[in-house]
């Protein structure tokens, strides 16, 4: 396959590589060896992962796990090029993974399962999307760029039930697909604005009717719904890692009030938002 790699953060926890396709024509690629266990983001593009006895139909909204000493191909599957951010461990590093991934023992311990495809929610997009953009900048805090990694991976790795795929159709990939990634990069940089509807169907030039359903059908999830658990995933954050008040964190993620805050946090996390201060 014809793609620029470039690894923008190198550390012993892991290495982040920035893959885009280049590739002009859409073919299968020659075989390549998979070197590392990884954890790939596909923020665009579509393309087929074979491995043995297995074809992973891989988009935008999965994260791509593999484990090192396997071969496989890669063919688009149209001509959007595709783009990744990598995350490849060091040897050492496999057993701690492995020791956070016993739901994904299924996975792990069966020599016939070389790779699998882990459906992103709101929570891993919105972390991924805070590193991303971090690792865009010259200089960034390293710590807390890690931090944000190794929630990223525990949530990944917590995900071991053989997920059922949404099954989407040529048109809806080619077309709308691209659509809903700006969408959700607009809310992941601007989730404590009040948002419309008709605001995020403006992106795609479509009704807030024919949005609304196609972001349901694509993503599973209602756009007022992800806006919610990406602002609570947000607030979660602050609340571990600040000693700012819990209205403060509530008004600052796009929270209205601090009772529709509270009873949202509980709902998603089992555990009221002060829980996590005591």
């Amino acid at each position: 396959m014809d793609a620029t790699v470039e690894t923008i953060y190198d550390s012993a926890i892991c290495s982040v590589h920035n893959f885009l396709c280049q590739c002009q024509d859409c073919t299968v690629s020659a075989t390549e060896h998979q070197e590392k266990f990884s954890i790939a983001f596909i923020r665009q593009g579509n393309f087929v992962f074979k491995v043995f006895r297995n074809d992973l139909d891989a988009y935008n909204g999965m994260f791509l796990v593999c484990k090192p000493g396997f071969e496989h191909r890669v063919g688009h599957v149209h001509d959007m090029p595709d783009q990744c951010t990598i995350f490849s461990f060091p040897a050492e590093s496999i057993a701690r993974l492995e020791e956070q991934a016993t739901a994904l023992n299924w996975f792990l311990k069966n020599p016939d399962i070389h790779s699998t495809l882990v459906k992103a929610t709101p929570e891993m997009e919105y972390l991924h999307h805070r590193i991303f953009r971090l690792l865009q900048k010259p200089h960034f805090p390293r710590l807390w760029a890690e931090q944000l990694m190794m929630d990223l991976f525990a949530l990944v790795l917590s995900r071991g039930d053989r997920q059922q795929m949404a099954m989407l159709s040529m048109k809806q990939k080619r077309n709308y697909l691209p659509m809903i990634v700006q969408v959700k990069d607009y809310i992941n940089d601007n989730l404590s604005d009040d948002i419309s509807l008709p605001q995020l169907a403006d992106i795609g030039y479509l009704s807030p009717f024919h949005f609304n359903r196609l972001f349901r059908q694509i993503t599973g999830i209602s756009p007022y719904n992800y806006l919610v658990q990406v602002r609570l995933k947000q607030a979660s954050m602050q609340l571990l890692h600040t000693g700012r008040s819990v209205t403060d964190i509530a008004f600052d993620a796009g929270f209205n009030s601090l009772e529709h805050f509270s009873a949202a946090y509980k709902k998603q996390y089992g555990k009221p938002p002060s829980h996590i201060r005591r």
